[in-house]
């Protein structure tokens, strides 16, 4: 039976099992029903970008089903199958393979790249390969300078459902039966779960390090997920490298250009000159367009930002993807209510932003008794004065009377006692955890509460002697040894006694075949 495992990436930019299905047969029909299912699971919301290999019925079937969903084929599945049935007429022809490798790569729009085909087939003299005109005329389809503008978060291919497919290969034989498979899922699921619990757990318990000085890299270390901020501090690395020199700074939107000055490992690009423009709502583009890919800026605006002296991260270059807020959110941006997306995403956003400010006045202004329970009074105040400006609102909406003055501390403490939860109490004790609903969001009846204060301490990794336990001797060692001798063979699959496993009553003829069909990015 094909197996066909469903993917995605989490904040921490890890793969993700969203799910698993066991297909009868790989037709256009069997596809579509696996779509729908999915998105029964999903409320109807539909992913935002798909990568699968190239098969005709899963295309077919996602264009029928996904209408909102943009679909690619596998870039690196594409390139291999080129070379291996080109390697002949490859071989020929020099440098032809390499220059369309760098061309398929370093195209930033559909016109550079269909020129650059033109030439290097007319220069090889290959337009008449057969292969290569099929690769052309599907070139919408997989060709990266098509989807420029598209979130495919830091990959072009189905890598993350590759190894998905080795992850289970591990877990399950061809020959196991329906109810070990859903046996094995369930611990590869818990595997997952524990994976990502350890990663979060690691990141909070661990004392930054900072690269430079930069107020920029100190802000995205609160706001990002260690792995995403690591990938921040590279990108911060490269534009050591890079010049930068205004071309428009007059009129409505700023532009700059971005220079490499030199060669470093691992660029993205082979290109030397890059364009970086500002907007009037303080909005950066680059013409790499890797914000719109995968949500993080480019080492060419951070260069730019730099240059004119950005001290803070702006709003526009958060992603909130990648925060550490998203993890606190996810509920709310998953609860099936689609039309409010675009006002969550502010305000995670926001809540980010609020979060870093929070912890930095922590950090740097209350290193005493009496500023921290001023800071908590603070807190507390405003808490009430948001609640009651929120009540004010909605009575206002109701009457359509005027708005009254919230600024009156008599009328703050009233009103407040009205709400519902009576006095707003927090303790000041220096030691006593403070949780503070500042950036608390209502959203999808979901609120959302940052600690402050103690956390437990890291558990120990050594057992040790339980209480009245004693290290064994080596006649009792030797004895336990013969113990374990003695016992009952049990059934390797089964784990009882009795039988072997080609006996098992467990077993069951079904035929499990991996291959990997579908990746998808929420």
């Amino acid at each position: 039976m094909p197996f066909a495992p469903v993917v995605g990436v989490d904040n921490y930019g890890k793969t993700v099992l969203f799910g698993a299905a066991l297909l009868k047969d790989e037709k256009e029909d069997t596809f579509r029903w696996l779509f729908r299912a999915f998105l029964r699971s999903t409320g109807g919301l539909h992913p935002e970008t798909i990568i699968t290999d190239q098969d005709v019925a899963m295309r077919n079937a996602i264009r029928a089903v996904m209408l909102h969903s943009t679909h690619r084929f596998c870039n690196w599945h594409i390139q291999r199958k080129m070379k291996q049935k080109l390697v002949t007429f490859f071989a020929a022809r020099g440098t032809l393979h390499a220059e369309l490798r760098s061309l398929i790569r370093n195209s930033f729009t559909p016109e550079e790249f269909e020129s650059g085909w033109h030439a290097l087939l007319e220069k090889h003299d290959a337009q008449d390969e057969t292969h290569l005109k099929r690769l052309f005329e599907i070139r919408d389809e997989w060709v990266p300078a098509y989807y420029m503008d598209k979130f495919f978060p830091f990959t072009s291919s189905t890598g993350r459902s590759e190894s998905t497919n080795s992850l289970f290969k591990g877990y399950v034989l061809r020959k196991d039966s329906i109810a070990t498979f859903f046996n094995q899922y369930q611990i590869v699921q818990e595997k997952k779960h524990s994976d990502l619990d350890r990663l979060r757990e690691k990141s909070e318990l661990r004392e930054q390090r900072y690269w430079s000085y930069d107020p920029m890299e100190r802000e995205a270390a609160k706001i990002y997920t260690p792995p995403i901020y690591a990938k921040f501090v590279e990108e911060m690395k490269k534009t050591t490298a890079y010049r930068v020199e205004v071309v428009a700074a007059a009129g409505e939107t700023r532009t700059f250009l971005v220079t490499r000055r030199g060669k470093y490992q691992d660029a993205e690009f082979s290109k030397r000159i890059y364009t970086v423009s500002i907007s009037p709502d303080d909005v950066y583009r680059c013409s790499c367009s890797k914000f719109s890919r995968d949500g993080m800026h480019c080492c060419h605006v951070l260069a730019v930002a730099r240059h004119i002296g950005l001290s803070s991260l702006p709003e526009s270059f958060i992603n909130p993807r990648w925060t550490v807020a998203a993890g606190h959110v996810l509920a709310m941006m998953t609860d099936g209510n689609v039309g409010q997306n675009g006002q969550r995403t502010h305000l995670t956003v926001r809540h980010s932003i609020v979060m870093s400010q929070v912890s930095d006045a922590l950090s740097n202004e209350c290193t005493d008794d009496r500023s921290y329970d001023l800071f908590v009074e603070g807190i507390g105040e405003a808490i009430n004065k948001v609640r009651l400006d929120k009540r004010l609102r909605q009575e206002q909406q109701l009457s359509g009377g005027k708005r009254r003055c919230i600024d009156d501390p008599q009328q703050l403490n009233v009103d407040a006692r009205q709400e519902g939860d009576g006095d707003l109490h927090i303790p000041t004790q220096v030691h006593q955890n403070i949780v503070s609903t500042i950036g608390a969001s209502s959203m999808g009846g979901v609120e959302v509460h940052q600690t402050f204060g103690l956390r437990d301490p890291p558990l120990s990794r050594t057992k040790g002697f339980k209480l009245g336990d004693r290290p064994k001797t080596m006649y009792e060692k030797a004895s336990d040894k013969l113990k374990k001798q003695k016992a009952a063979r049990k059934c390797s699959k089964c784990r009882l006694p009795g039988h072997k496993k080609p006996q098992c009553p467990q077993n069951n003829p079904v035929m499990l075949k991996f291959s990997g069909l579908a990746v998808l990015i929420l």
